[in-house]
Order: C-alpha cells, then sequence, then structure tokens
C-alpha cells in the first residue's frame, strides 16, 4: 500500500504543474514510466485523487490526439513506419484511462445524489447555475456536475426545469436590461440556445435509462414545443397565421359543398 505522505506529496506536486507539464508527466505515467524515482503505486494513487482524476483523464484523451507530437518521424522513416509506433502508444494511453475514468463516475455518482436530495427550489438553483455557467458550491469540476446533472437519479427533474426555462426565460436571467430590447432579446436567445443544448443530453440520459429497463424511450414533441415558443415571441404573428389557416380550411368546405 502506498504511504500516505509519499502520495500527498506526489499529489501536491503534480497539482503545481502547468498543463503542458502535467499532459508530459500523465504521458510518460502511461507509457510505462516517469523518469523519477517514486513507486508507480504512489503515482497511481496521487494521480486518482479526487482533485487530479479528472485532469489525469483530460490528459490521456490530449495524448491520444496529439500522439504524432509525442513521436514524430524519424529521419528517413516512413508514415507507415510511424503509424506503426504510434498505434501501440495510443492503445497504452487509452487502456490506462480506465480507473480514471472510474473515479470520474464515482465523483459524478456522489454529486447525483447529493442533487437528488435537493428541494425544489435549492435543485433550480443549482441546473440554473450549471446552465449559465455560473460557479456555485463546492469547487466540483463542470464536467463531473454534468454527468451528475445527466445521471438517471436527477436528469428527469433536470428536463422539466428545462422547458419552464424555454418558457419563462425571464424567470431565470434576474439581471436582464429593461431599456435595451435588442440586448434583452440577444441575451435570452442565447440562453435558450444553452438551455436546448442541454436538454438534448438530458433527453439521451433519459432515453438511455428507459432502454436500458425494456422501455421504447419516446421522442418529445419538437413541433408543438417550438408552436409554442413562436407564440411566446410572436403571438400576433401566431394568431395570424392560425386565422389565416382557419379560413382557408372553410373555404375549402364551402367549396365542397358547393360541388
Amino acid at each position: 500500500m502506498a504511504d500516505v505522505q509519499d502520495v500527498a506529496a506526489e499529489t501536491e506536486r503534480l497539482i503545481a504543474l502547468d498543463d503542458d507539464q502535467f499532459l508530459h508527466a500523465v504521458v510518460a505515467y502511461a507509457s510505462g514510466g516517469s523518469g523519477r524515482r517514486i513507486s508507480r503505486e504512489v503515482q497511481t494513487s496521487a494521480l486518482s485523487s479526487p482533485g487530479l482524476a479528472l485532469r489525469t483523464l483530460d490528459a490521456l484523451e490530449t495524448g491520444i490526439r496529439q500522439a504524432k507530437s509525442f513521436l514524430p518521424r524519424r529521419d528517413n522513416e516512413t508514415k507507415r513506419e510511424q503509424a506503426a509506433r504510434i498505434a501501440p502508444f495510443r492503445a497504452s494511453l487509452q487502456q490506462a484511462k480506465g480507473p480514471f475514468q472510474n473515479v470520474v463516475d464515482d465523483l459524478a455518482h456522489e454529486e447525483a445524489k447529493y442533487l437528488a436530495a435537493l428541494d425544489d427550489h435549492a435543485f433550480r438553483q443549482r441546473w440554473t447555475a450549471f446552465v449559465l455557467e455560473d460557479p456555485t458550491g463546492a469547487p466540483i469540476p463542470r464536467r463531473v456536475r454534468a454527468l451528475a446533472f445527466r445521471s438517471p437519479r436527477v436528469a428527469r427533474r433536470a428536463e422539466a426545469i428545462c422547458r419552464l426555462m424555454m418558457e419563462e426565460p425571464a424567470r431565470f436571467l434576474t439581471d436582464l436590461p429593461e431599456n435595451n430590447r435588442n440586448e434583452r432579446e440577444r441575451r435570452i436567445a442565447a440562453f435558450r440556445r444553452q438551455v436546448l443544448a442541454e436538454a438534448r443530453f438530458l433527453r439521451y440520459a433519459i432515453q438511455y435509462a428507459e432502454a436500458r429497463h425494456g422501455r421504447m424511450p419516446g421522442e418529445p414533441n419538437v413541433r408543438l414545443q417550438a408552436l409554442r415558443l413562436l407564440g411566446q415571441a410572436h403571438p400576433e404573428e401566431l394568431s395570424k397565421l392560425i386565422n389565416q389557416v382557419r379560413d382557408g380550411l372553410r373555404a375549402q368546405v364551402k367549396e365542397k359543398r358547393g360541388r
């Protein structure tokens, strides 16, 4: 078992590294060594700590994408030969992701339990802060909080708030300008786009949970939602269109009767 003090010291050292230094440290670790006189057990424990697991996972994914920069072509080496060296390198980084993904998933699971226990007012505040990208509460990485909100435990609850956000955005954007209509509409439009993006992730999570329980996922009524939004944004135009359609239908009925 790794010594607690050694792990704490290594964790502190890693946290202090800038992004590029950390990336190279993680890639070296995943490739089998770091050049440091420290046990792999200590390294693993430090990189798996709650404060570093997500950063480690991100670094591994970056290393996979940027594999060519870590293994540049040698003199007289063909692209095929370089690709042959890169393949096992990427595979080692991909394999190393598993334990750190598990830590991130555990953190999201704990956050989801916390969110599920909140009352409606507190939950709505948390979800609104997340949509607005406003950091509140404990210093939890946004990616972990996103996974928590998209968990089957709370996804439906967040999706219900999304519908309210689309219908009454002013309830959630408390600092909207009163005397600048263009800016107000711009802010509302941007807010709705963000809500729609998050709502899609929630819908995927809900459908996945339903499928796991043997239920056929239901599709949201997109047309009805769009019609509702159109009525809120342009009530007069929508009313004219409805009357126009009604008049057209009445004319068709009269025409059929006259035949």
